[in-house]
């Protein structure tokens, strides 16, 4: 069966890695090149490529009405858009014989879109998952061929959940390359009224609004750390990180509170009042400075969020 491949992130990387482990047929692959606030994978795709003779084209070079062209001269049984973000025309993806398929990190027909597994720890799910399913011309409607599940816990941050989703990544198209092959795939159709959407993310968006619960900054904070770009705030006029918080064991109930005031340090953390409850901030990096525990910090009981 000869699979093409359109990859992007570390998701593609991984799954390209259990391709060839796994001695999978790749005919080509389309490789995007990554934005400079994110991981870049596309050299280490690239020498995998060129290892193993794979021909190999680049998102920045490869416009999406070049991409039937591309698949022409391929010619593949199969392809999977894994970690890939940009529209896969109609007269692409029909263009192998056995479909166009992707992997999509949630459990559809909830959170389709951008950045699901982000948006599943802003919003305080406690799992998520990923499907494998079959392209459609709507927004990640097409038929399931197989979904895997994983917690997300309270303590899970974007890089424990991200560890998860690239396992499951590994386990689910190795787990189905043997029905592909041999012609016994079947496919369920989504049901619509269960459909929940996510809009794309910028860094832009990690700003903290300090009038939201201590509940809700946490999960921000702990959905857009490493590798992401952070969720963050402004002290002293100057911007700040902050790639790691806690919620206190007990609440202590506050009824004079301004939200973004700091009220001291406990330990090696720095605490601070938000609309509703206290956070507890451990690591921070201003602009332009290295990352640092909160206890490095200098702070005083007149300083605020903002």
């Amino acid at each position: 069966m000869n699979i093409f491949l359109f990859l992007g992130s570390r998701r593609g990387h991984a799954v390209l890695k259990k391709l060839m482990e796994a001695k999978a047929t790749i005919g080509g692959i389309l490789c995007l090149v990554e934005d400079l606030h994110e991981e870049i994978y596309h050299p280490q795709i690239t020498t995998i490529a060129k290892e193993h003779g794979i021909p190999l084209f680049y998102s920045t070079e490869v416009k999406t009405s070049d991409y039937p062209a591309v698949l022409k001269k391929i010619n593949p049984t199969i392809a999977f858009a894994i970690g890939w973000r940009y529209l896969i025309p109609k007269e692409a993806y029909t263009i192998p014989k056995k479909g166009t398929l992707i992997l999509h990190d949630s459990l559809l027909p909830t959170y389709r879109g951008f950045a699901p597994m982000n948006w599943a720890i802003i919003n305080g799910e406690t799992k998520t998952g990923v499907t494998l399913f079959h392209i459609a011309e709507g927004v990640d409607c097409g038929p399931i061929v197989d979904q895997l599940e994983t917690d997300i816990s309270l303590q899970d941050t974007a890089r424990t959940v991200d560890e998860k989703i690239i396992g499951l990544y590994e386990k689910i198209i190795i787990k189905n390359l043997p029905a592909f092959t041999e012609g016994r795939v079947k496919a369920v159709i989504q049901n619509e009224a269960l459909a929940t959407y996510t809009c794309k993310r910028t860094p832009e968006d990690g700003e903290i609004n300090w009038h939201h619960s201590a509940l809700q900054i946490y999960n921000l904070i702990r959905a857009l750390t490493h590798p992401f770009p952070g969720a963050y705030t402004t002290l002293r006029g100057k911007k700040i990180w902050i790639w790691a918080a806690s919620l206190p064991v007990q609440q202590v109930r506050y009824i004079g509170c301004v939200p973004g005031r700091i009220i001291g340090k406990r330990g090696d953390k720095i605490e601070v009042l938000t609309g509703d409850g206290v956070l507890q901030l451990s690591q921070l990096q201003f602009l332009g400075e290295e990352e640092k525990s909160a206890g490095e910090f200098s702070v005083s009981v007149k300083d605020t969020f903002s």
